[in-house]
């Protein structure tokens, strides 16, 4: 997915992937660029993506690059990839290892560069679109490729039109496996005998294809759970979730699927000072018996081989994990601090903390700690 910044393209990508989700595609979303953009940003008011997005955003770094074109080469299942606004080496990079191309942009001149990194990595162009606030939606051309006009991608508006049905219906051609045939081709990739698949039904509770995990599900979903067995975890689901289920038994094998990297297992992380090559910083803060941990990665990429490099801090009481991370490394965390008085991981749709484990009455797993209860979160 390329083109210029402030296309829109950060917008469509959301709005595909719901597009497919809604049609039972398999595939993921890859936010390739350091800007800090994702799902998240779509799915929460204007006023917290102003307040957490220059925590997130971070700038191209040659390893960064590297390390998200492996990701692209070595996928597990189809991937959109979104590299942001900008035609660079980083970009090419990535670029190489793609298969297609949808090109956006509000000025159709600006496309040009685009046209050109597509020409030289022999992708495939699906679609060569202008992006517009308002008007109509017009078809110029059917293609191969597609040629033509959307409209409403903001945040506010609605991109729905026969620019979009036409695209959205040849992203599914091309993303044409079901959901079982992929599912099944990673179960085998995995010696763990237990694995939970989030998407599909969970006795007792339903399925969550269409509907989002609700914190207070933990409270029915991890007593289903038994001990001491090694578990692997699959399909969508908030970090939150994953953090839980990491824990849940401590001692026994975890492992999770990674659309970049396949299944990772979750291993608890060192604690001591942090060193200077430590891949995640940390910032600490410290109120009335609670922690709250803020996380955030430079290099904009940490890799699951580089977790000898991670130290985290010994803290007393409850302790909040923030920060936009792999869920990999937010399971790991929630496993390192299972002695905690209680572990909560910060979700901004919920503007909250939800609890993942707990020890105390207080704060029960499945709750969720409204932002502002503490001192350090105002």
């Amino acid at each position: 997915m390329g083109g210029p910044a402030h296309s829109g393209k950060s917008t469509l990508t959301y709005r595909l992937s719901q597009y497919l989700r809604r049609r039972e595609t398999p595939h993921y979303a890859l936010r390739a660029s350091p800007d800090g953009d994702g799902d998240w940003v779509e799915a929460v008011d204007a006023a917290v993506v102003a307040e957490l997005r220059p925590r997130v955003r971070s700038g191209w770094t040659p390893s960064f690059a590297s390390a998200v074109a492996c990701d692209v080469a070595a996928r597990h299942l189809p991937l959109i990839v979104d590299v942001g606004g900008l035609v660079s080496p980083e970009t090419e990079q990535i670029a190489a290892h793609c298969t297609h191309a949808v090109l956006l942009s509000a000025d159709p001149a600006a496309l040009v560069p685009w046209r050109a990194l597509a020409a030289r990595h022999g992708l495939a162009l699906v679609a060569d679109l202008h992006s517009a606030l308002t008007g109509e939606q017009v078809i110029t051309d059917p293609g191969p490729p597609l040629r033509g006009t959307l409209v409403g991608l903001s945040r506010t508006s609605s991109s729905e039109g026969s620019c979009f049905s036409s695209l959205a219906a040849q992203m599914k051609y091309l993303f044409a496996y079901t959901s079982d045939e992929i599912f099944r081709s990673h179960l085998v990739q995995t010696d763990i005998e237990l694995v939970l698949h989030l998407e599909q039904p969970i006795y007792p509770l339903p399925a969550h294809i269409d509907q989002p995990w609700q914190p207070v599900e933990l409270r029915t979903l991890l007593p289903t759970l038994p001990l001491n067995t090694p578990l692997a975890i699959y399909g969508r689901g908030p970090a939150w979730l994953y953090a839980a289920l990491a824990s849940a038994n401590p001692d026994a094998r975890c492992a999770i699927f990674d659309p970049r990297q396949g299944w990772v297992e979750v291993q608890p992380l060192q604690r001591g000072p942090q060193m200077p090559h430590d891949p995640l910083h940390i910032a600490s803060e410290t109120h009335d018996g609670t922690t709250r941990l803020r996380f955030s990665i430079p290099s904009g990429y940490v890799d699951r081989r580089d977790t000898d490099l991670i130290t985290v801090p010994t803290v007393p009481g409850g302790v909040i994990l923030d920060g936009r991370l792999p869920i990999w490394l937010c399971a790991a965390l929630a496993r390192t601090y299972h002695n905690a008085a209680w572990v909560a991981c910060y979700q901004p749709q919920l503007r909250g903390s939800v609890v993942v484990q707990s020890h105390t009455a207080q704060f029960p797993v499945g709750f969720v700690i409204p932002d502002g209860d503490f001192a350090d979160q105002k």
